[in-house]
């Protein structure tokens, strides 16, 4: 009989049926029923007693179920900040994007080539080398090329066996390109070798220097059908890696080879992830991501 209890005794069978009555509310009972006479009537559990009038007596409200890092595709924007929570290393890392595609890198007409140039940058400062004649390469210097040289150049890593280059990327004019035969052994296993396909071997010498100088990446479908970039550094905001991330896609999307059948993503593009070099990576909407690239061209 709870009326007959006084003093300390009353008080520790109030607090007793108090804590008893919150446990079970938290197993989703009602509280207000569990609550002993004394807690109820005693004008020292007011406030409990208000507390437990407002209290739902049932949990309605579903927790949302865990984000599963591998099979949960978010949209563009939350895959970025995702990314980029995961850059805690010493050195500032660059955020990979990855194109897992669809086509049969064994098949000649499947093959995935192209270039993009990044509106915001790699955030990586190029060296670039101009193999040209006298003419033109004035033109390269005031372009702002680091290296350029022709035959002299063209001796200098042959004799050195390509132990002093200092450049990061090469292009030449077609004229030196019978030179640069002697030196393909050397410049090619370090993917330096210009090339026509990745638009390296150009007349206009100045046009080319100003598109690397602005943010150009050439890309190439590895042997797993997957497409591999970096599309900035993690000191650029998510705003700027998101519009590098479209306008990558988006040159992707346009190297799009004839010989996939299909339209769009259809039957071309599997998955897109993303990543800093030693966080995890996020997987990406294909859709999120390819409406991002369209709105970007029709900016442009």
């Amino acid at each position: 009989n709870w009326t007959e209890l006084e003093g300390p005794t009353m008080l520790r069978a109030g607090v007793r049926g108090c804590l008893l009555g919150l446990r079970r509310a938290a197993e989703g009972e009602a509280m207000v029923d569990t609550l002993p006479r004394l807690c109820l009537t005693n004008p020292a559990f007011t406030h409990l007693r208000l507390f437990c009038a407002q209290a739902p007596t049932e949990n309605t409200q579903e927790a949302p179920p865990p984000f599963n890092r591998k099979k949960d595709a978010v949209d563009l924007d939350r895959a970025v900040a995702l990314a980029l929570s995961e850059a805690r290393a010493k050195f500032e890392e660059t955020v990979e994007l990855h194109v897992k595609l669809a086509t049969d890198p064994k098949r000649s007409d499947h093959i995935v080539r192209g270039s993009a140039v990044l509106p915001h940058g790699t955030g990586k400062q190029t060296r670039i080398a101009v193999f040209a004649s006298e003419f033109d390469l004035e033109k390269a210097k005031e372009a702002g090329a680091d290296v350029a040289g022709g035959q002299d150049l063209v001796e200098r890593i042959r004799e050195s066996k390509g132990s002093d280059i200092d450049f990061d990327q090469a292009i030449a004019t077609p004229a030196m390109m019978p030179a640069l035969a002697s030196i393909a052994r050397i410049l090619g296993p370090k993917g330096l070798m210009p090339n026509p396909k990745k638009g390296t071997v150009t007349d206009d010498v100045a046009a080319t220097i100003s598109e690397f100088r602005k943010g150009r990446v050439d890309f190439r479908q590895d042997k797993g059908a997957v497409v591999h970039a970096g599309v900035g550094k993690v000191g650029l905001s998510a705003e700027a890696v998101a519009e590098n991330v479209a306008a990558f896609f988006g040159a992707v999307m346009l190297a799009r080879p004839k010989g996939v059948k299909g339209s769009g993503v259809q039957g071309y593009v599997k998955s897109v992830s993303l990543c800093t070099t030693m966080g995890r990576s996020v997987r990406v909407s294909v859709q999120d991501v390819l409406n991002a690239s369209v709105k970007a061209r029709r900016r442009v």
